[in-house]
C-alpha cells in the first residue's frame, strides 16, 4: 500500500483481504482524498520501534516514526550482514549517521570487538522486543 500511492483504498482492502470499514477504523491517516477519490500516503507517520546493536553489541531501540526510517534501519542491517561477510565498503555510507537519534555503529574496531554478541543479534530480535 504504501510502495503503490496510486491504489485507492478499496484496491488497497481488496490486495490486504480486509474490509474498507477495517482500513477506515485501523490506519485512517494512511489515505487522503485527491479529486474525490482516496489515495494511500507515500509514506505513512506509523510508530514502530526497531533495533540496531549499540557499541557494546546489545539491541538499541530506535522509535521510528516513519515508513522510511524503517527502510534506513533496515538497509543499515543488510549492510552490516554484508560487512560481516566480507564487504567491508557497505557501511561507508552510514559512517557517523544516525536513525531517529540513535547513533549507527560503524567503526572496523568496535564491529570486530562486539562480532560475538552480534550473533545473537536477529532480525528476530526487532519483533521480540529485543534481546531475551
Amino acid at each position: 500500500m504504501v510502495r503503490n500511492p496510486n491504489l485507492s483504498r478499496s484496491q488497497a482492502a481488496k490486495a490486504e483481504g480486509v474490509s474498507v470499514r477495517s482500513i477506515q477504523q485501523y490506519l485512517p491517516s494512511g489515505f487522503k482524498k485527491v479529486a474525490g477519490r482516496w489515495r494511500a500516503h507515500k509514506f505513512d507517520s506509523f510508530r514502530e520501534i526497531m533495533y540496531v546493536p549499540d557499541a557494546r553489541g546489545n539491541p538499541a531501540p530506535v522509535h521510528t516514526k516513519n515508513s522510511k526510517q524503517r527502510v534506513q534501519v533496515s538497509a543499515f542491517l543488510r549492510d552490516l550482514g554484508r560487512c560481516y561477510r566480507g564487504d567491508k565498503s557497505t557501511l561507508a555510507a552510514w559512517h557517523g549517521k544516525s536513525i531517529a537519534g540513535v547513533p549507527l555503529v560503524t567503526a572496523s574496531r568496535t564491529l570486530k570487538s562486539i562480532e560475538a554478541q552480534l550473533s545473537d543479534f536477529a532480525i528476530y530480535s526487532t519483533f521480540n522486543g529485543g534481546s531475551e
